[in-house]
């Protein structure tokens, strides 16, 4: 055996940290036959940080207005969130002209620690023998190592036609250690966008 089972935890680890963001799912109700979405109105629902909201609509908006798809940020008419009502949703509706909704949400926020040895050793022999392998493994214990956390981020976005009221597309998203950015936004709105075009929604 090469490598030490430690080297394999730790590889895991990098593997793992080196992760940015992948579409894990997505859904399309294939009896939508509207020739167009627009004009989409886009929903970022947020836990009272209004500058996420307002960076993640407007990229959101920017997005679909370059794919040639009409979009209004809810901010840009409702400074504050709007109200989780039946009578506000319709109000901002009539306000917009929208004739489609899109909405997302965070499904999970999730952070793990991994134990890393502080030192490995690569390509070595000590397992081959008895008095080489227990001073190895004595060693690796009995040095304090280090915790490396890891956050996965798993988000949530739904179309719906408001004539009908129904889901016409949903999609979620994994992005590990993301960083709350423009770019960050930039990139999972990238595979919302494709995924999309993909299912002839854009």
């Amino acid at each position: 055996m090469k490598y030490s089972f430690f080297l394999i935890l730790l590889t895991s680890v990098l593997l793992s940290s080196c992760s940015t963001n992948k579409l894990l799912s997505s859904w399309n109700n294939e009896s939508f036959e509207q020739s167009s979405i627009a004009p989409v109105l886009v929903i970022g629902v947020t836990k009272n940080d209004e500058t996420k909201r307002r960076i993640y609509e407007d990229t959101f908006v920017d997005s679909l207005n370059s794919a040639q798809t009409k979009a209004i940020a809810s901010y840009t008419f409702s400074k504050q969130s709007i109200q989780p009502s039946e009578k506000a949703l319709r109000e901002a509706i009539k306000k917009t002209k929208a004739k489609t909704i899109l909405i997302t949400h965070l499904v999970s926020d999730t952070e793990k620690d991994f134990y890393v040895p502080s030192s490995l050793v690569i390509g070595t022999n000590s397992y081959n023998g008895l008095y080489s392998y227990y001073p190895l493994v004595y060693n690796s214990v009995s040095t304090s190592g280090s915790f490396v956390s890891t956050t996965k981020v798993v988000l949530e976005t739904n179309l719906y036609d408001v004539e009908t009221e129904k889901l016409i597309w949903t999609a979620r998203t994994e992005s590990i250690d993301p960083v709350m950015t423009r770019k960050y936004y930039q990139q999972l709105i990238d595979l919302f966008l494709n995924d999309l075009s993909d299912k002839n929604l854009l």
